[in-house]
């Protein structure tokens, strides 16, 4: 969808929302109040901030084991969360596209009759006014100023709304919303559940590359989807030249389907032997195979939070992320960052795409001498 496709999506919603508000405001004033049995959650972000979000799931079953969750993701995230036993329903945002797809998914939320729905992804306008077309009594919603002014006009609807403020832990902001649930005394603790086939296929492809659970494995993502955080294929292979010569490792290069030839591209930039496991996995699977991991190394993207989800000890080559906002968490983590005074810019709600100084010294200087250190002292701890 370009620009201007989206920019009338949004009016679309807003102008609709507005014309149709003193009948849905009537219609939930007359909508019977219940207990907090059946609750929705929405969170549409990428892979790293669905697995930060999995400490709500937790602390919402622990206070309210019996109530109904609901959990609306995109197609793209879905399989980090599919075994998870405290989400009692999944539900596809790519399967309603379209208008009537819209109104589709409205129906079906409307139909499942739910008392709550907490909203986490305020970025999507129809998504903001989702709780309110589908009359749902108690609407909740995580609103940030980088959202835009449509977002902030269709977040009106929602009768509970917390400001995300910039520089601070987004996943203590969202575990902080259950406030008004009632719950409390939260834990940050994110958490991936594997299934025993996902576990054999890791096992599996360990044996079928002759690697054992017993070697020093190595994992590595040399891949970014954003290339002002991509640190050097060179500077990775030799890392992981560092990491064979220096500590017998077995360095393995994960990634989708898409990152095998860049993968090949560093490993060609090797002295040593590595492998690449790049669309080996799906995600859920990945998951399995990260936990065979001693260590896991990359720039701040998905995988790395899976790692840390799964109990493997990882480096953030951090770059120009903010740290303060969104990160991997407990002792077995190290970041990698250059202190600059330009740095960090690059804000969960307000991600750049481009060195707005023009060096990128924020990566470039990064050196894989420093990435080795600090990996290497994980591993002697």
């Amino acid at each position: 969808m370009n620009k201007i496709q989206a920019y009338l999506n949004n009016l679309f919603w807003l102008f609709l929302t507005y014309l149709a508000a003193p009948y849905l405001y009537l219609r939930i004033i007359f909508k019977s109040k219940k207990e907090k049995k059946r609750i929705l959650v929405i969170q549409l972000a990428k892979i790293g901030d669905l697995v930060c979000t999995t400490p709500v799931f937790r602390e919402i079953k622990r206070v309210y084991p019996e109530a109904h969750l609901t959990l609306l993701v995109s197609a793209g995230t879905r399989d980090i969360v599919k075994n998870n036993p405290r989400i009692d329903d999944l539900v596809s945002l790519n399967d309603y596209r379209g208008v009537q797809g819209r109104f589709r998914l409205i129906q079906k939320i409307k139909e499942e009759d739910y008392d709550w729905v907490l909203n986490l992804s305020s970025m999507n306008m129809f998504i903001n006014a989702l709780g309110f077309w589908a009359q749902i009594p108690n609407r909740v919603i995580s609103t940030h100023k980088g959202a835009g002014e449509m977002a902030a006009l269709l977040a009106l609807f929602n009768n509970y709304r917390f400001e995300f403020k910039a520089h601070t832990s987004l996943a203590r902001h969202h575990l902080a919303l259950l406030k008004i649930l009632g719950v409390e005394g939260v834990s940050e603790t994110r958490e991936i559940f594997i299934t025993n086939e996902e576990e054999k296929k890791a096992s599996n492809f360990l044996r079928n590359y002759n690697l054992d659970k017993e070697d020093l494995l190595v994992g590595m993502s040399c891949t970014s989807m954003l290339p002002f955080r991509q640190w050097d294929f060179e500077k990775f292979a030799n890392l992981a030249d560092l990491f064979i010569e220096k500590m017998g490792a077995k360095v393995i290069f994960i990634g989708s389907a898409g990152d095998a030839a860049k993968n090949e591209k560093t490993q060609k930039l090797m002295r040593n032997h590595s492998v690449n496991a790049a669309g080996k996995f799906s995600l859920s699977e990945l998951s399995a195979f990260l936990k065979k991991l001693k260590l896991f190394i990359s720039m701040d993207t998905g995988p790395i939070y899976m790692a840390n989800a799964v109990g493997v000890p990882v480096v953030n080559i951090v770059g120009p992320d903010d740290m303060g906002e969104q990160c991997p968490i407990g002792e077995n983590v190290r970041f990698v960052q250059k202190k600059l005074d330009c740095a960090p810019c690059s804000l969960v709600f307000s991600g750049v795409r481009y060195c707005r100084e023009g060096h990128l010294r924020c990566v470039k200087e990064i050196t894989p001498q420093e990435v080795f250190k600090a990996g290497s002292s994980l591993l002697k701890t």
